[in-house]
């Protein structure tokens, strides 16, 4: 048995898409804004120029795609995720302005499934629309 490794056409496309729009939007970003808070702060300075991109993202359907469809993602399997985080691992801006920034990925998932409708629409609404950003805490 062989197995296929090749990515499908519709796919590629939308990689070859993402790697041209993090190279010639995202990674200038890196350049400008060094401080290490910078691509996370939903009141930072660069956070005027990082809601457009943000929005080309959405329109061109990629932001959050770790998540499913019901949450506005789209539910992305590993192997496209790992592909797309190729791409994206070029720029501490990237993951912000496609959605996928850790631990707000995790965190979303969790807030998702076992949370109540309250946290929900208290901090999982805003952490989806990049109005607020999450952490968590270990002991």
């Amino acid at each position: 048995m062989s197995w296929d490794f090749s990515t499908e056409p519709e796919f590629q496309a939308q990689l070859d898409w993402m790697r041209d729009f993090v190279r010639e939007e995202v990674e200038p970003l890196d350049l400008v804004f060094r401080g290490p808070a910078d691509p996370f702060d939903p009141h930072g300075p660069a956070r005027p120029i990082i809601r457009p991109l943000q929005q080309i993202v959405k329109e061109r359907g990629l932001w959050a795609c770790h998540l499913g469809p019901d949450l506005g993602g789209k539910g992305f399997g590993q192997v496209k995720l790992g592909l797309m985080n190729e791409i994206l691992g070029r720029s501490r801006f990237a993951p912000v302005v496609f959605g996928t920034q850790a631990p707000d990925t995790g965190n979303a998932e969790i807030l998702a499934r076992f949370g109540s409708e309250e946290q929900k629409a208290r901090y999982l609404q805003p952490l989806l629309d990049g109005d607020i950003v999450s952490c968590y805490s270990m002991t």
